[in-house]
């Protein structure tokens, strides 16, 4: 009996000992790791590593923005300098030449224009008083008979009314123009010196008629 009730508080000891935590066949004493993040605390998480993400592509989107406004910016002022620097050289160019090459004088143009114009026809090559024209051998050719007879005709109204009109000198320069066109169509079918004859002749007929030069 006395070892039945010894044995009593002995079980009831190891039973409350082995009731209590400890490390040796159970679980640490604080317990095991775990993760206590809520559902909430996750949502809030995710929507602050959104935010973020957004704050940072918002940022590089705008310095992308930044830098391309200045990459125009740069090409913008090249082109430009490129431009002031053309004009620049240019100038510089037209300063040379005409510092090289001075612009006549009014009085040197005069007396270029003078020098420059055809000889004056003879009185044997033109009758001034009755308009009558003495044609030289190639434009004597039938090919040339309807600006012969145009000329010869307002030739004669300006010796009889003493000029011509404003329409009569442009269809004689015209025709002047046409009757040269002709005539260098066949440069390399007719004697060299025949041909510099008419070309002379047909110039000063028209600069004592018209005051203008062949095109």
């Amino acid at each position: 009996m006395k070892l039945i009730l010894f044995s009593i508080p002995f079980l009831l000891l190891a039973g409350t000992a082995s009731a209590q935590p400890g490390y040796p066949g159970g679980p640490p004493y604080y317990g095991s790791y775990t993760n206590t993040a809520t559902a909430e605390q996750g949502a809030l998480n995710g929507m602050a590593n959104l935010t973020s993400a957004r704050g940072s592509y918002n940022l590089q989107t705008s310095q992308a923005a930044v830098y391309a406004t200045q990459a125009q910016s740069n090409e913008i002022a090249n082109h430009q300098q490129y431009a002031d620097t053309y004009f620049q050289m240019r100038e510089t160019r037209d300063a040379y030449v005409a510092k090289k090459n001075p612009r006549p004088t009014e009085e040197q143009l005069v007396y270029l224009a003078r020098s420059s114009a055809p000889k004056p026809l003879s009185t044997d090559q033109m009758n001034a008083v009755s308009g009558e024209v003495q044609w030289p051998t190639l434009l004597q050719y039938p090919s040339f008979e309807s600006e012969r007879d145009a000329l010869s005709t307002l030739l004669e109204k300006k010796a009889t009314h003493g000029g011509l009109g404003y329409q009569d000198v442009n269809t004689f320069i015209q025709t002047a123009d046409e009757m040269n066109a002709k005539l260098k169509s066949g440069i390399k079918k007719v004697p060299p010196q025949q041909y510099v004859q008419a070309s002379t002749f047909l110039k000063s007929l028209l600069y004592a008629t018209c005051q203008v030069d062949l095109q």
